[in-house]
């Protein structure tokens, strides 16, 4: 599998698309558990917090920092299909409208991750410029996920 960025814009869209963004040091079910909470510390987010969870829906509140060192707050809404993976919608903020589609592959125990989805076009900033913003924002939140999910995995000697 291609580890490439591939893209489109189409209509106000970028579309982003990278397979194995990250490979998650635990299993699919704890990977689940882990979506299911709030809190989960990025440097990119000023705040994160579980706003709610019902049936397979978790929302999560979040305010997000922008490169000027402002914020946006946004709700972020992951519908959870377990075991193939989790699709995120935001609402609010610079990426209002973003859909994507973390996809789930068991690999040795581990969790292989691919995200793929439409992201808001934004003004003044072509397509090229917006997909590489996009990218280091997902490859440092997936890389904090895999740091925190390998610390919950670690065992204390007795």
């Amino acid at each position: 599998m291609s580890n490439e960025i591939a893209s489109e814009t189409v209509q106000g869209t970028v579309h982003y698309k990278k397979n194995g963004i990250a490979t998650f040091p635990a299993s699919i079910n704890d990977v689940f558990r882990y979506m299911s909470e709030g809190n989960h510390h990025h440097a990119a987010f000023k705040s994160h917090e579980l706003s709610g969870i019902k049936g397979n829906i978790v929302t999560i509140n979040a305010e997000i920092f922008n490169p000027d060192g402002s914020t946006f707050k946004t709700e972020i809404t992951h519908k959870f299909d377990q075991p193939r993976g989790i699709e995120t919608t935001m609402t609010g903020g610079a990426f209002s409208g973003a859909r994507f589609t973390h996809s789930y592959t068991t690999i040795a125990g581990m969790t292989k991750v691919d995200v793929e989805g439409d992201f808001p076009a934004f003004p003044g900033m072509d397509a090229a410029n917006e997909l590489k913003m996009i990218d280091e924002f997902f490859t440092m939140v997936f890389a904090e996920d895999t740091a925190t999910l390998k610390s919950r995995s670690l065992v204390p000697l007795s």
